[in-house]
């Protein structure tokens, strides 16, 4: 039996897939105009970044950047303006208290039935105890200023660190290229040599070199995209965000000494400060705890409501508190005593950890500046002469090219040298403020205080 096959055939109309062909490049159009929508949109959105610190990025438009934008300080000082108004909230009275009472059964009296009642009643503290939680109120306002300077302090020293590191991987990046060039230069010249006679080796030995510099300035290029981003965490700003090269780094000889610093802490420091707050704190937190034993009073009026055009009698209240519980009171003024010796041993033993912390930032303060007026004034100019000195025994003739490689080598490794110190004397400073308060970032403001030292000497 022969059977009838029948081709497959598309089930929809002709003119429904043309249509569906004609979509597709409509659809192809719009999802290549979005592309290209958000690519300029994210174009304007790095250049209106990258215009934000203009050519050359300093220390003092990243600090003031730092402290409009870094939510963390946003938050302290927002903590800070909250506990001062929170002292107004604390020394005032109680609100007072409105109650109704209406009498389901009314109560028969000679004047008529009483139907139902008004009341107001405001309740007073005990004495003395309003004046204390104001002050409590105070203190806690004043350590959380103190905390908010910290974190000023805190966020300076980040942004310090961060700056002087991405101007280290520069200064890096700037003298590796620059031995780049000179080897270059040099392999020409032993390549000259070399066609009139002389030893392959020399140019062998720059190639080596060459390449050894090329290395590492592939891991420097590399760096600074976390440079970067390291920076724009502490200046609330994506990671990606591009940022300037920084501009020199500010530098000025600081003439202190331990003892000066750590006397002049005990005034500035706004640690301290905010811990030596918390005992005071303590203290008035201990007399509220005391004064908790005596009793709150209540005043009041009631009015009530007399049906039948009876008189409405109004009557005055008087109550107070009963602080019978023994234990209860023992136990508060006894929390508030631990609390207040935890504090006074908090601000002991900071005391001696901040000394020791000022003389390790002031011996890397020291030793950085030491560093750079040995390599800057010394090391560096001495090796550029000898480098210099190689470089015309060896196109004379009369010098090996490893005597040559030997001398770049060395003037690189002082030059390096050099900028970790600026480096390290930035980050020391930038330390040294936040320990002690001082604003050691401030060249004028760390020179005042060098004056005052030699003047209190």
């Amino acid at each position: 039996m022969n059977t009838i096959q029948h081709k497959p055939t598309d089930s929809a109309p002709r003119s429904q897939r043309s249509s569906v062909r004609s979509s597709r490049p409509l659809r192809t159009s719009v999802k290549n105009n979005l592309r290209l929508s958000a690519f300029i949109c994210g174009s304007l959105l790095l250049s209106i970044q990258a215009e934000e610190f203009g050519t050359n990025l300093t220390l003092q438009a990243a600090l003031e950047y730092g402290a409009t934008n870094n939510p963390g300080i946003q938050a302290a000082f927002n903590q800070w303006k909250g506990a001062e108004q929170n002292i107004a909230v604390q020394k005032g009275l109680p609100d007072p208290t409105l109650s109704y009472g209406y009498y389901f059964e009314p109560v028969e009296t000679k004047t008529g039935p009483q139907n139902q009642r008004f009341g107001l009643t405001q309740n007073i503290p005990g004495f003395g105890k309003l004046s204390m939680k104001k002050e409590i109120a105070s203190d806690l306002a004043d350590a959380t200023g103190a905390r908010y300077e910290r974190e000023k302090l805190n966020l300076n020293l980040s942004i310090a660190r961060a700056y002087a590191e991405l101007h280290y991987l520069k200064r890096s990046t700037e003298i590796t290229r620059d031995r780049i060039h000179l080897i270059q230069n040099l392999e020409e010249v032993a390549r000259t040599r070399y066609k009139a006679g002389a030893p392959m080796a020399a140019i062998l030995q720059a190639q080596v070199e060459l390449g050894r510099l090329e290395d590492r300035l592939s891991s420097l290029n590399h760096l600074r995209a976390p440079q970067v981003a390291r920076l724009n965490a502490a200046l609330n700003r994506p990671a990606a965000a591009p940022l300037p090269w920084p501009a020199d780094l500010p530098y000025r000889a600081i003439e202190t000494d331990a003892p000066a610093l750590q006397t002049q802490a005990r005034s500035t420091s706004p640690e301290l400060a905010e811990l030596g707050y918390r005992i005071t704190q303590g203290d008035h937190q201990v007399k509220l705890a005391q004064r908790e034993r005596l009793p709150d009073f209540a005043i009041g009026v009631q009015y009530i409501d007399t049906g039948d055009g009876g008189e409405d009698p109004i009557i005055g209240t008087i109550g107070l508190s009963l602080p019978i519980w023994f234990g209860k009171n023992r136990a508060r003024i006894e929390s508030a005593s631990y609390q207040k010796t935890a504090a006074q041993f908090a601000l002991e033993n900071r005391t001696q950890t901040l000394d020791a912390d000022i003389r390790q930032a002031l011996f890397q303060l020291n030793d950085a500046d030491r560093k750079i007026n040995l390599y800057g004034e010394s090391l560096v100019p001495k090796a550029e002469q000898s480098l210099e000195v190689n470089r015309q025994g060896y196109e004379a003739g009369s010098m090996e090219f490893i005597n040559l490689i030997d001398a770049e080598r060395m003037l690189l490794e002082f030059q390096l040298a050099l900028e970790r110190a600026r480096a390290d004397h930035l980050i020391a400073r930038a330390q040294l403020a936040q320990l002690t308060g001082i604003d050691f970032l401030n060249v004028d403001d760390a020179s005042r205080f060098a004056a005052h030292k030699e003047n209190a000497q």
